[in-house]
């Protein structure tokens, strides 16, 4: 008899492991390139970041790297609102996100947090025009495919969870590819949830405890975790509007929320640390009194 696992994987859910037991390497990780819009970009072009200038950037911005959430969650949105202001097509305000989550990911990972799950669209999404859900599902198969390489180097290990059906057997192929091949990474996870439904996530989960007869009271136990990974300690949604969208519910009943009033496009390095910064404000009691 199994325990059910919230959060859909395409690879199977057995190949998921404990963030909680993961840690940064003593040793720095390579060289990470970031493309900055802020400090450490000496021009316009991406610039070389040690993981050593990652740190510094962490202690000049008044952050404790001890006390940094394990476990971050981003809800990207304002892409449409960023492209019309700019009299753009949506799929090019899509296509200016994927630069911000590449910079997110080397940062996270300079910064050794150990998980960052994405939410890309939600299952509800997948209804949209046909154009733009394709040319968004294209833009994150090339998003695994061209940092495949980046993510073995840097310990990183990629997971895509969710389960619409409209996902092309393309996109499920990349990733399943990727998965396999940083499987064995430890450094870092990376979750793009696509076509991901929390209420689905949650129904499903309920399901498997019906079909193997476990009583309604194991819910909390056997899949508070979100099947062995670390629920998220801090959630952040761009774009300026408050609400979780259906993106982890479960897991994040008890994560910090911080909602940046700026678009997905135009989240740069300074707002991820100002996110961080409100996080370490906070007063995390977890419904205790201190």
């Amino acid at each position: 008899m199994h325990a059910p696992t919230l959060l859909t994987h395409s690879p199977p859910p057995a190949a998921v492991v404990a963030v909680a037991a993961w840690h940064c390497p003593a040793a720095p990780p390579a060289t990470i390139v970031v493309s900055r819009r802020a400090r450490i970009r000496p021009s316009a072009a991406a610039s070389t970041v040690t993981a050593e200038a990652a740190q510094l950037l962490l202690r000049e911005s008044g952050l404790r790297s001890e006390s940094l959430p394990r476990h971050v969650g981003v809800v990207i949105d304002g892409h449409l609102r960023w492209a019309r202001a700019r009299g753009l097509s949506v799929s090019e305000g899509h296509a200016a996100g994927r630069p911000v989550l590449e910079r997110m990911v080397r940062l996270s990972r300079a910064w050794c947090i150990p998980a960052l799950t994405v939410f890309v669209c939600s299952h509800e999404n997948m209804t949209r025009p046909k154009a733009e859900v394709d040319f968004l599902l294209q833009l994150y198969e090339e998003f695994i495919r061209d940092n495949l390489d980046e993510f073995c180097r840097e310990g990183i290990q990629l997971h895509l969870i969710g389960d619409s059906p409209g996902r092309p057997s393309s996109l499920l192929s990349a990733a399943s590819e990727a998965h396999e091949a940083t499987r064995s990474n430890s450094a870092m996870v990376l979750m793009l949830a696509i076509g991901y439904s929390g209420r689905r996530d949650v129904l499903r989960a309920c399901r498997e405890l019906a079909a193997e007869a476990l009583i309604a009271g194991r819910l909390g136990t056997s899949v508070a975790a979100g099947g062995g990974l670390s629920c998220p300690d801090l959630v952040i949604r761009t774009g300026g509007e408050q609400r979780l969208s259906n993106f982890l519910l479960w897991q994040s009943a008890f994560a910090e929320l911080v909602f940046p009033d700026v678009m997905w496009p135009d989240f740069g390095e300074d707002d991820y640390l100002r996110a961080l910064r409100t996080y370490q404000s906070r007063d995390r009691r977890f419904g205790q009194r201190k």
